[in-house]
């Protein structure tokens, strides 16, 4: 039987910018890109923004911080350049929470004082998207 799952993302959205220009100045691949005006899939419809995401899988969890972690430890020793970027750039910052609860599981939806920190540090919002399953 399945359990209850979640996925954690790191958002970077703006205008324009050269997605290749983050993944230079800290360091990390992305899990994945996508550039303004590029079509979605094979529907009539166009992004309206350009991205540069990191992403966890989804993994058997009870607490988003487990997954926000993860998350964080890659970023925390580039967060003066994440700041630089966002502001040369006017760039957008988003934490973001995919929650599949499977019967009725609910799993702790706290954010830790760190987490809160670094968010406040880099004008980073948090989203959570639940789906009962």
């Amino acid at each position: 039987m399945e359990k209850t799952n979640i996925m954690a993302e790191f958002i970077i959205t703006g205008d324009h910018f050269e997605t290749k220009l983050i993944t230079e100045q800290i360091g990390i691949e992305p899990s994945g890109t996508y550039i303004k005006g590029e079509k979605i899939d094979d529907r009539d419809l166009y992004r309206k923004e350009t991205c540069w995401f990191l992403e966890t899988d989804y993994q058997e969890s009870f607490d988003i911080n487990q997954q926000l972690n993860h998350i964080l430890i890659l970023l925390e020793p580039h967060i003066e350049k994440l700041k630089t970027l966002r502001t040369k750039h006017n760039l957008n910052f988003l934490f973001s929470f995919s929650i599949r609860i499977m019967d009725n599981e609910t799993p702790a939806i706290t954010i830790e004082q760190k987490a809160i920190g670094i968010a406040y540090d880099l004008n980073a919002e948090f989203d959570l998207d639940l789906y009962i399953l």
